[in-house]
């Protein structure tokens, strides 16, 4: 319990050090550009990969000044949506993409890390899926979940579901660390820290095996 609570922390911290790489500020100006509502902005944000809602829902609610309970539903929805398409299309980019030798070995190289990444998926299925998409840590959010599911074999409507359940999660999470503001990236911070040196004690460990 104390680990995942740790790793949910981690979430609000990757966004402001996006911000502080001057990425989020590079999406900020391009979706700016749009001519829309910023209820519609929120939405484009949530459809990237690695922003997903948990970049939207701060954006939404600190740089648009949105209320919450317009920008957590649009956040939803826009995270939700390409996961859909991906699901339904996953089979047929893969038999094209890997007719050419430079896209095959990018996709093996990122089905690879994918499986690496996913192996509560693989144990748990389902309720791993769920667990993955809730609580991010880098190279996870419903993007890479969608993908998982589709490498481990799971069912179209039930990866559906339990990929919904996870991003209501992290909807949750995201939008209480933003309410705490910089005191929740300041906790994040102590956490990240403490996952870094925990994997780099573990990798350590590990090459001593070796």
């Amino acid at each position: 319990m104390k680990r995942t609570i740790i790793i949910l922390l981690y979430l609000f911290l990757m966004v402001n050090l996006l911000s502080a790489s001057g990425l989020k500020e590079q999406i900020k100006s391009r979706v700016d550009q749009i001519e829309a509502p910023k209820d519609i902005k929120v939405f484009l944000i949530s459809m990237i990969p690695i922003f997903e809602l948990r970049g939207s829902i701060p954006i939404g609610i600190h740089y648009y000044k949105l209320p919450y309970w317009r920008v957590i539903p649009v956040a939803i929805v826009g995270n939700m949506i390409p996961i859909f398409l991906l699901l339904i299309f996953y089979d047929l980019l893969t038999r094209f993409f890997f007719r050419f030798s430079f896209t095959r070995k990018i996709l093996e190289a990122i089905f690879a890390r994918t499986r690496k990444k996913g192996e509560v998926i693989k144990k748990y299925e389902e309720i791993g899926l769920m667990l993955f998409v809730a609580i991010p840590l880098p190279i996870t959010g419903a993007w890479t979940g969608s993908l998982a599911a589709y490498l481990f074999g799971l069912k179209f409507w039930k990866s559906i579901f339990f990929i919904f359940l996870g991003v209501l999660i992290a909807a949750t999470v995201v939008s209480f660390l933003t309410s705490l503001k910089w005191i929740g990236a300041a906790i994040a911070l102590i956490a990240l820290s403490y996952i870094l040196i925990k994997n780099g004690r573990k990798k350590k460990k590990e090459e001593r095996k070796h």
